[in-house]
Parts: structure tokens; C-alpha cells; sequence
């Protein structure tokens, strides 16, 4: 009778004990640092933690997609992005301005781009930022400056 106890009773309560004093240890170990660390964080960085995935298959899709799913992304990227983060949606209209083949459509998207981030107008800044997300890209269309953007025309002799 005693040996069936042990068998039935011990053995479970034994591995119940180990699995909680397992459990204990992972949550006081790196994953608890870990829940500490981002609930000090503000509200604000928070929600940038929040948007790092969408931020990281945007890219991915800038570096290595097709002309229209650059497109779709772009305007989910656009809706996604709060109309306070300008520099976001600035990167998010420069990109747009690459990729897009009409040059009135490029000066109208450029012109929100500076509009969404002071930053970019002036034309040198638009520029670089228009190079690095160009060099950003593998793939065409949008590997290399759009014409709005060269230095004008050569000079003719």
C-alpha cells in the first residue's frame, strides 16, 4: 500500500515541485529584467518598442520588393504612422518620391516630405536622405536618384 503511494502521489508532487521552483527561477532570471526594463519605459517609447516589427518588414519590403508591393506598404506605413512622428513620415514620403515614376507626382511628394519634416527642405538634406534610402534598395525600380533630384542640366558647350 505504501510503495502505491509513493508511486502515485510522491512522483507527481515531486515533479510539481521542481516545475515551480523551475518556474521561480525563470521569472526572476533575464526575462523579469527584461519586464522590469520595458515597464519603466514611457508611454511614448513604448509604443515605438510596439512599431519595431512593422518598422523591420517595412524596410525589408523597401529593400528587396516589387514596385507595387513598395507602393502598398508605403500607404500602410503612412497610415500606420502618427501625424506627430515627422520624421518617420518624412522617410515614408522620400521613399514614395523614389519609387514614383511621374516627375510632377515626385515634386508633389518631395514637397510633403518637407512639409511632414523640416528637416528635409532644404535640398542638400533631401538629397542625402533620398541617397541613403536608395542605397537601401536592391532591387529597381528606385535604386538610383530620381531626376528631380540631380544638380539640373549639363552644361551645354
Amino acid at each position: 500500500m505504501k510503495r502505491t503511494f509513493a508511486n502515485r502521489a510522491l512522483g507527481p508532487l515531486v515533479l510539481g515541485v521542481l516545475a515551480l521552483l523551475l518556474g521561480y527561477a525563470r521569472a526572476n532570471g533575464e526575462r523579469a529584467q527584461f519586464a522590469q526594463a520595458t515597464a519603466a519605459l514611457s508611454q511614448s517609447e513604448r509604443t515605438a518598442l510596439e512599431s519595431a516589427p512593422g518598422l523591420a518588414v517595412a524596410n525589408a519590403i523597401w529593400a528587396l520588393g516589387g514596385e507595387s508591393a513598395v507602393k502598398k506598404m508605403l500607404k500602410s506605413e503612412l497610415d500606420r504612422l502618427p501625424e506627430a512622428d515627422g520624421v518617420a513620415r518624412g522617410r515614408v514620403f522620400v521613399r514614395f518620391g523614389i519609387v514614383d515614376s511621374n516627375p510632377d507626382g515626385q515634386a508633389a511628394v518631395f514637397f510633403q516630405a518637407c512639409a511632414a519634416d523640416q528637416n528635409l527642405c532644404e535640398r542638400p538634406a533631401l538629397i542625402a536622405a533620398a541617397e541613403r534610402e536608395t542605397r537601401a534598395r536592391f532591387v529597381e525600380p528606385g535604386q538610383h536618384l530620381p531626376l528631380y533630384l540631380t544638380s539640373g542640366h549639363p552644361q551645354v558647350p
